[in-house]
C-alpha cells in the first residue's frame, strides 16, 4: 500500500475524519489560548493567519495518522506513536512564537538559567521577533514531514501484517 492509497484509507474512514476534525478544532483552541494568554486578553498574532491554519491542520493530519498506525500496530505488534507527541509539541511551539513577543519574558528567563548573558538573551529574542514567519513554516515542514514518515511506517506495517 502506498502513501497516497494509506491516507486515502485514513481520511475515508468516519472515525479517522472525526478523529482529525477534533484535532483541528483542539489544535487551534490550543494555540487561541495560549495567544491570548500571553497577549492580556487580545488575539493578536504577528504573522498571516494562513500559516497559523497550515500549522493547525498540519498538526491534525499528523495526529491522525498516528492514531492510526498505533491501532495498525496493535494489529500486528509493531510499536510508536511519535507522530502525536511531535504535532503537540510543533502547535504549542508555534503558538508560544507566534504571539506579540510576550514570550520575551519567560524565553529570557530559560536563557538566563543556562547561562546566556543579556546581549545574547535580547539577541535571541530579536531573532526569533525577526523571522517568526519562518520559524512557522519550519514547524510546518517538520509536521509534513513526519506526516510522510508515519505514512510509510503504516505502508510498511501494513506490509507486514500481509506478510504473516
Amino acid at each position: 500500500m502506498r502513501r497516497a492509497e494509506v491516507l486515502k484509507k485514513i481520511f475515508t474512514s468516519p472515525f479517522y475524519l472525526l478523529v482529525a476534525i477534533t484535532a483541528v478544532v483542539a489544535y487551534y483552541a490550543l494555540f487561541y489560548y495560549l495567544i491570548v494568554l500571553s497577549n492580556k486578553g487580545l488575539f493578536f498574532v504577528a504573522v498571516p493567519m494562513p500559516l497559523i491554519y497550515a500549522l493547525v491542520l498540519s498538526a491534525a493530519v499528523l495526529l491522525t495518522a498516528s492514531i492510526y498506525a498505533v491501532s495498525q500496530s496493535l494489529k500486528t505488534r509493531y510499536a510508536g506513536a511519535e507522530g502525536g507527541v511531535l504535532s503537540v509539541a510543533t502547535s504549542a511551539f508555534g503558538g508560544f512564537i507566534v504571539g506579540c513577543s510576550c514570550y520575551a519574558p519567560i524565553l529570557s528567563s530559560l536563557l538566563y538559567a543556562i547561562g546566556f548573558g543579556s546581549l545574547q538573551v535580547s539577541s535571541a529574542l530579536s531573532f526569533l521577533g525577526v523571522y517568526q514567519s519562518w520559524f512557522v513554516i519550519l514547524l510546518i515542514a517538520a509536521n509534513l514531514v513526519f506526516i510522510y514518515y508515519q505514512l510509510g511506517r503504516i505502508t510498511r506495517i501494513g506490509g507486514a501484517h500481509h506478510r504473516r
